[in-house]
Order: C-alpha cells, then structure tokens, then sequence
C-alpha cells in the first residue's frame, strides 16, 4: 500500500549526548529570563465558563479521584474536554455543600481553586465570569527529560503560549501555540523543523458557542470519549488534534453530541484492483449519547465511520447526526468503516469505582462470515476512607484484539497521519492493534504540593499493525497477540510536585524490560529509566 507522507527531513540520531548539547546555556538563560518576567502578571486564573480546558491538563487527574469520591456528580465525565464553567461549577458544589473534608480531597481542591480563580471569585454568579468582554494571555516555558539506558535519550525544551477572548458568557475564542526543540516525538504533533532547529504548531484553535442547551464548537483542538484516565478505545487524543465541527445539546442529566471531521489524505493501494489511482480524501464522523440515570452510574453509548475515496465528497447522510451510520453503509451497499462503542461507569460507594468499555469494529450481522473484533478495558479506582483518602489506586486491563481498527479499503483505515518515523497513527486506542495492557498506578498525597506516585505496566503487542491491509475477510483462529510478540514490563516510582495552577513537575525513575523489540525474536533491551516533565503556565485576564 502506498500512502502519502509528509516531505522527507533529516533525521539526527537521538543520543543523550547531542541532545544535552542543544540545550546551550543561551536557551537556559532565555527561558529563565522569561519565567521571570511573565511571574508577576498571574493576577487571574480564568477565562470563559464556555472555554474548553485542553485535554492534556492535570484538571483531569484531578476531577477523575475527585468524582471516584463522589462529587462532580453533574458533569458528565465520560466525554471531554470539559469547560471551565463546568468544572468550576463541580467545585463551587463541593465548597458549599459545608460537609468536611478529607485532607487528600482538600489537597486537590486546593489546586482546582487556585485554576479557577476567577470562576470562583465571590460576586460571580453560579461560578461564572462577569458578562463582559475579556482577553486573556499567558506563556511558560517547559522541559522534557527521557532517559534509558539502553539505544536513546530524549531531552526537550519548550514554550507554550495561549491566548483567548470570552465576549459574555456565550461566545469564547481559543488558541494555543507550543515551540519545542524536538516536537515530533510527540504522537499528537503535526507539522515540520523550522529551518531544522526547532518544531512550532497550533493544536489549539477553537470558537465556541453557548445557545441555552445547545453548544457548537469549530475549529481545531483533541477529542476524547471515555471514562479511563489512561486511555480511550475509539476516540482519543493519541493522534494530532482534529480541525472539525462539534455540535451537543445538554439535558438535566444527559447530552447528544455530533462530530465530524476531515482526515488527512491518503495514497490508494495500487495492488488493490478495486481501489482507483490517486490520493483519497477521508472523513470522520461520530454521534454519541451520555447519560447519567443515576448519580453514581453513567453510560455512553458511541458510533463512529471513517469513510472516503478518490474524489469523494463530504456524505450528507453521514452529516445527518441521527441517522444510524452502520445501517445506511449496509443498506446502500458501501465499504465504509464503522465502529460502535459502549461505556459504563459505576460507584457502588464513594471511593470505590469501577470504569470499562466495550467497542466493536464493522458488527457482521450474520455472525458467520467473519470472528467479531472486540477491544475491551475495564479498570478500578480506589480511593479508602481509611487513610485519610490520601492513598488512590487506579489500576486497568485492556485488550484491542488482533484485526480491531482494520479495514479493506486503505482510506477507511482507523489513523489519523504518521509520525515522523513513518509508522501510522491510530485514532482509538494508544496500544494500536493486535496488544494489550495491565497497569496499576498508586498515588499517595504528602501535601497540597507534593504526590509520591508508582506504576507496574505489563504490555504485549502482537505483529499486526493498524495499516496493514487486509485483503479480504478476516481469518478465523488467529492467535493473539499474533506472530512474535512484543512483551514489555515497566515498575517504577516517582512524584508530582504542583505549585498552584502555574507550575507541575513529574518525575520518576525506575527500570524497564523489552524482550523481541519490534516483533523481532531475541532483541532485548532493558535497563533504569529517568523521566522528568516539567510545565508551566502563566496568563493574566483583561477587560476590554
């Protein structure tokens, strides 16, 4: 199969010792200089109740152990990103409802207040900003350190910049740039070296529209369904962000949401005599209902469809956002690509949760012609009473069986572009295909500050990839995970250090272990990790 990728560039090998060098004493000084002039303009933390919060915040490690314990219980927690209003509106519940807390849930309040200052602020009204017009910029520098002992090192240097306009509590603007010395190690990057030095994109550009229960937002930005603070089957925010049309209408207690957007084009397969010559446009689109019965019960029920072709233009019956995708492409005989998914969150008691979800790919309705392709995941989280609900366990199983994601027509396959290696990347799970995972991630609370964190990851990953063709139907009795199996064990421990709303440092160091790397029997690698992320945000709030 041939598919279109990105213009070629020069590839320099990752060494620790070329990267510590580009991370020159000038970039230092820059940097710091920086942090020091923007420090004293953090007068506010807000913006828009309407502003969507970027999915890659610690807000969602923070509200995901807040609603195990109970609370948050109007949001709907199973589709992100969440707004500014909706969270802010969690806390100010928690805050009024006079009952006492525990130290480890004041510790996350702590932080969530110091995010949603201006939200929070007394005068506003049921946590929203003031109708008025406001602007909001800010910037932080930011720093990556991935060390192994074995063949890389990855040290990276950054600065984001934000910037947003609210005009009332109804319309809200957005956009994020980041600049990064390496970028695309990033599976969620999309773009190129500038003058092959450094790396600089958008991934956050979006207008927002608040009518009463109907919300419309355009533009570019990440989407994520699913309740597993560790991954997401069918959408996720694996691949680069989507430039596309989401469109939600918010009961009391449920919400239906619309999605749709163009995917990046691809090269037909010339060995398929049924595939036309050419570069094929392609399309997702997605509808999905969130509701919550109860309010320790939440359910989703989710329909995806890739489709596309050579010349093919936007399908008006896929715009349709109530019509069932899977029965029109059966119906009018086309080879499209759909995917179902179910979710289902429950609290049996407050610190105790259990999360999974369910997701098929193209459903054979006659059960004979082909083995059905189900990935599943299924976790826990544990926050006990007992200690102060200092101690939070969250540990997961997931499995994406061997053809999930698949397809028969090369522009139908489940990825959204490449990385900068070439290999595709999968709009669903992280594990790709044909893999599955067990993780268990314990986080201890010392202070509003300061986490000790733990994680014991054991991952295996099959031969098949999320592009490899298929031919034909998909054979039955395939082993999985197929061929030679990749098979990687990670423990480590480390912590997460938080200053406010503006500055989060993650660390952790421990030891990994790869047998047959690549699917390639007898390649080993093993040996200690170091991993550092350290992120900071400035911003101050401007009436106009």
């Amino acid at each position: 199969m041939v598919v279109k990728r990105r213009p070629s560039f020069r590839l320099t090998r990752l060494t620790q010792s070329s990267n510590l060098s580009r991370m020159n004493a000038r970039a230092w000084r820059f940097l710091l200089t920086l942090l020091l002039a923007i420090a004293p303009v953090c007068l506010h933390a807000g913006g828009s109740p309407q502003e969507d919060i970027p999915l890659d915040s610690w807000v969602y490690d923070a509200v995901f152990e807040l609603s195990t314990q109970g609370h948050f219980t109007k949001l709907l927690l199973h589709t992100r990103p969440y707004t500014r209003g909706e969270v802010a509106a969690g806390i100010a519940e928690l805050s009024d409802s006079g009952a006492s807390l525990d130290p480890a849930t004041r510790f996350l309040v702590e932080r969530l207040r110091s995010e949603f200052a201006e939200e929070l602020a007394p005068g506003d009204s049921a946590g929203t900003t003031p109708s008025a017009d406001d602007v909001r910029l800010g910037a932080g520098p930011n720093a990556r350190v991935d060390q192994f002992r074995h063949g890389y090192a990855k040290n990276r240097i950054g600065l984001d910049a934000i910037g947003s306009f609210a005009t009332g509590d109804h319309i809200a603007a957005r956009t994020r740039v980041r600049f990064d010395s390496d970028g695309r190690q990033d599976t969620q990057f999309h773009g190129e070296y500038w003058k092959e030095k450094f790396t600089a994109g958008v991934d956050q550009a979006v207008v927002t529209g608040q009518f009463g229960r109907f919300r419309l937002v355009f533009g570019r930005e990440f989407w994520r369904w699913g309740r597993s603070p560790v991954d997401a089957m069918l959408i996720s925010d694996n691949s680069p962000p989507f430039d596309g049309l989401r469109l939600s209408y918010r009961g009391r207690n449920w919400a239906f949401c619309f999605h749709t957007t163009m995917l990046d084009p691809m090269g037909t397969d010339p060995s398929d005599p049924d595939e036309p010559f050419g570069i094929a446009n392609r399309y997702l689109v997605g509808h999905r209902f969130d509701w919550r019965p109860l309010h320790n019960l939440e359910v989703a029920v989710s329909e995806v469809m890739v489709y596309g072709g050579v010349n093919r233009p936007w399908a008006l019956n896929y715009l349709n956002p109530i019509l069932p995708y899977y029965w029109e492409q059966l119906n009018n005989d086309i080879n499209d690509n759909p995917l179902w998914n179910l979710e289902l969150s429950w609290r049996p008691r407050p610190g105790l949760e259990f999360y999974g979800e369910w997701v098929i790919d193209d459903f054979q309705i006659d059960f004979i012609s082909e083995p059905q392709q189900i990935g599943l995941l299924g976790g826990l989280a544990w926050s006990p009473a007992t200690l102060e609900r200092r101690l939070f366990i969250n540990t997961e199983y997931e499995r994406i069986n061997t053809f999930v994601y698949g397809q028969g027509r090369s522009w139908n396959l489940y990825v959204h572009d490449r990385d900068y290696t070439g290999q595709a990347i999968g709009i669903g799970s992280n594990l790709g295909t044909d893999a599955d995972r067990i993780t268990v991630r314990p986080r201890y609370h010392v202070s509003s500050t300061l986490d000790l964190t733990a994680l014991a990851e054991y991952v295996r990953r099959g031969e098949n990839r999320i592009d490899t063709p298929q031919a034909g139907l998909v054979p039955k009795g395939v082993e999985f995970p197929s061929g030679v199996v990749e098979r990687r064990l990670t423990a480590g421990l480390g912590g997460h250090a938080q200053m406010g709303a503006h500055v989060v440092l993650d660390f952790s160091t421990g030891y990994e272990k790869i047998r047959n790397v690549a699917n390639a029997a007898g390649s080993d690698r093993q040996g200690p990790f170091v991993r550092v992320r350290l992120w900071s945000l400035w911003w101050r709030t401007f009436g106009v």
